[in-house]
């Protein structure tokens, strides 16, 4: 039996979102959340990973790991209750940091988000136009789908 994966980067205003069967990747995206930050932006939050996960019958969530650094008390908040919804949905979730992704045979002062999103395109030539576009932009907005992504394969690796 196949098992479904859902990637999650996650952000308070902006998450990479994935979904990857049998080593396909079959979706991919990023979910904008504007409002200001309140219980019901949780709540809106986690019910379009629940969506998700219903809707592609995930198994597991390859989720991943915020540095401390980089983090807010709302992030922490919004990471805790994604595990408590996975719990409560009987899905496996695995945690990964950005270090322990596959950067291919880059050494690692090579390695940085930009080396990921080349590496990802490369092997799925349907996120070419994405990666051209994150390529070209100053702004981050691609990098967490490109994330969720890596998480992704990462936990479809173990």
């Amino acid at each position: 039996m196949a098992k479904t994966l859902l990637g999650i980067s996650p952000g308070t205003t902006v998450m990479g979102l994935a979904v990857m069967r049998r080593g396909e990747l079959i979706e991919w995206r990023i979910k904008s959340f504007k409002e200001a930050w309140c219980g019901d932006k949780k709540d809106t939050i986690l019910a379009t990973i629940d969506k998700l996960c219903r809707y592609h019958d995930v198994d597991i969530i390859s989720l991943k790991k915020i540095d401390p650094l980089k983090s807010s008390p709302q992030l922490d908040r919004l990471v805790e209750a994604i595990w408590k919804q996975a719990k409560q949905s009987r899905i496996k979730v695995h945690h990964y940091s950005l270090s322990d992704l596959d950067y291919g045979n880059l050494p690692k002062r090579k390695r940085d988000k930009m080396a990921l999103k080349e590496r990802l395109a490369d092997k799925h030539p349907e996120l070419r136009a994405e990666y051209l576009r994150a390529r070209n932009s100053k702004n981050e907005y691609h990098t967490k789908m490109f994330e969720a992504i890596a998480m992704v394969e990462r936990c479809d690796e173990d």
